[in-house]
């Protein structure tokens, strides 16, 4: 066989090969496998984009509830809420009894110092050590009336800080200068440093004294002396136009509530 008809043989068997397999490639089976997956590729199911409107509706909704719940807060008998968890002992009026057993006189209380007392008391040492129940009986000091022998010479205060309920102290011989007056004797509180004014109880320094009314002071307890110079506490009226609530305040003043 010549050489030119061996070449004519293999071109004849390439060009064969070649045709069968474009043929394959375009034959109907390798069609629909590529139509499958491009198919697939298709139904590939994308991520939803976060529903940023229905957390935002939702939101909204929060603020509406959390908005109407403050709006009610005014008309909260808070004063009745508070002492109704103090044991369930009703106010009433009771002589000021001292750490030694003794009751408080007008005879036996220094200008410029305090004492620390339950109210009401209830005979309990678990109870009466509540905070909710612990008040100071303060005698001013001297330049401030603390050497009258009446009410006048006297103030009582709740011994819950207004501002986040810590115990305050009462600092004899502070001087402390408020409105450009000196005052004598000082009550601090040890957490934030909220000071108030010991002859109204009104935060003059520190956190409390930038919240508004009613919240900017102590509230109080109404007492009298008796004939024999014991001191009484009389049962309060707990609403913040009057001695307040405690842990809560009470309006001063000028800064009575508007309505």
């Amino acid at each position: 066989m010549s050489g030119e008809t061996k070449l004519n043989e293999e071109n004849s068997k390439n060009a064969s090969s070649t045709e069968n397999s474009i043929n394959e490639s375009e034959s109907p089976l390798n069609t629909h496998k590529q139509s499958s997956v491009d198919s697939s590729s298709e139904n590939v199911v994308k991520p939803e984009s976060a529903p940023v409107v229905k957390d935002r509706r939702n939101f909204l909704k929060t603020l509406a509830v959390v908005g109407g719940i403050l709006g009610l807060t005014p008309f909260i008998p808070y004063g009745s809420f508070f002492t109704s968890t103090l044991g369930g002992v009703k106010p009433e009026r009771q002589r000021i009894m001292k750490n030694d057993g003794t009751f408080a006189n007008i005879d036996n209380i220094d200008p410029d110092s305090s004492i620390v007392f339950p109210f009401p008391r209830t005979g309990d040492t678990e109870l009466d050590a509540e905070p909710f129940r612990r008040f100071q009986l303060i005698r001013l000091a001297d330049s401030l009336g603390g050497t009258n022998n009446d009410v006048s010479a006297f103030r009582i205060y709740s011994m819950v800080c207004v501002h986040l309920w810590c115990l305050w102290d009462y600092i004899e011989g502070r001087e402390t200068e408020i409105n450009g007056e000196t005052i004598i004797g000082n009550i601090e509180c040890p957490c934030h440093g909220s000071n108030y004014d010991v002859r109204n109880g009104l935060s003059h320094a520190g956190p409390a004294m930038l919240q508004s009314a009613p919240n900017n002071a102590l509230p109080t307890l109404p007492l009298e002396i008796d004939d024999k110079g014991d001191i009484w506490v009389l049962p309060p009226d707990n609403s913040l136009d009057d001695d307040g609530v405690i842990g809560m305040g009470r309006y001063v003043r000028g800064d009575k509530n508007p309505e």
